[in-house]
C-alpha cells in the first residue's frame, strides 16, 4: 500500500504477529512520525484508494474485495501499531495523535458499503 508505506514498514520491523514481543525494540522517536503522519493523511488516502479501485478495477466487484482486504490489513497494522505505542515508555503523550480503531472501521464500513 503506497499510502501507508510508513506504516506497513514499522510494524513488519518492530512489532510480531502476536503482540506480545518486539522484533526490534522501538522508542518514542521512531513511533511519533509514524503516528503522526497516519492521524494526518489517513481519511484522505483511504477515499484515493477507493477511487482507484472504482476507476481502475474492470471488475468492479473484484475489486472491491481486494479493497476489503487491503483496508481489513490496515486495520490489523493500524491496531498493532496502536497496541505498541500503550507499551512504549512515554508513549502516552501520543495518544492525542491516535486515531480511535472505531473511526476507522466506521470509515471502511463506509466504503464497503458501495458494494
Amino acid at each position: 500500500m503506497e499510502y501507508f508505506g510508513d506504516l506497513i514498514k514499522f510494524v513488519k520491523n518492530h512489532i510480531s504477529e502476536d503482540l506480545i514481543s518486539y522484533t526490534e525494540c522501538p522508542n518514542i522517536a521512531d513511533v511519533e512520525p509514524v503516528v503522526k503522519n497516519f492521524a494526518v493523511k489517513w481519511r484522505t488516502a483511504l477515499e484515493l484508494m477507493h477511487n482507484e479501485v472504482v476507476t481502475c478495477c474492470s471488475n468492479f466487484v473484484s475489486g472491491m474485495a481486494i479493497l476489503k482486504a487491503a483496508m481489513a490489513q490496515l486495520l490489523n497494522d493500524y491496531n498493532r501499531l496502536s497496541e505498541c505505542v500503550k507499551m512504549i515508555p512515554g508513549g502516552s503523550s501520543l495518544n492525542r495523535n491516535l486515531v480511535s480503531i472505531t473511526s476507522i472501521s466506521y470509515e471502511i464500513r463506509k466504503y464497503s458499503r458501495t458494494l
